[in-house]
């Protein structure tokens, strides 16, 4: 007797589905977020609180949306292209000064630059767990 099995949805559709689909993809974005916190400089906490969280194709996206959001994660001043000053005018766009921005630990100690990166070198596993305990208790 011969018989044939065929898959209704492809490789990367069934492996998608098998660690959460789209819900689990918004999990794991808002556990990111919430563990890249204390990472985030946070002066006045504005940078840290203005954020948004969402799923995007098939990755989970944070977004900063702040306007100075870009220059924080960078962490290098960068100033007016015509005047050198950190202040720019409406429709003046700014360059790297070359100088690396101080973030104030007042309110995150841990605060820095590139603060996913620097989550995710501490605490990767943690967020991989997170993970495997929401898929374990099947989405809820």
């Amino acid at each position: 007797m011969k018989s044939e099995f065929q898959w209704n949805k492809s490789k990367k559709k069934l492996a998608f589905d098998k660690t959460g689909g789209k819900e689990g993809r918004l999990f794991y974005a808002n556990e990111a977020k919430r563990m890249m916190d204390p990472y985030v400089p946070a002066n006045n906490l504005v940078l840290a609180q203005n954020t948004r969280v969402y799923v995007e194709g098939e990755h989970g996206v944070v977004e900063y949306l702040s306007p100075y959001a870009h220059y924080q994660y960078e962490g290098e001043l960068y100033v007016s292209s015509k005047t050198g000053s950190a202040w720019a005018k409406e429709g003046e766009y700014k360059v790297p000064a070359g100088r690396k921005l101080n973030h104030s630990k007042f309110r995150h100690p841990l605060a820095t630059d590139h603060w996913d990166k620097a989550m995710m070198t501490a605490r990767k596993g943690e967020l991989t767990k997170a993970m495997q305990e929401y898929l374990k208790r099947g989405k809820r």
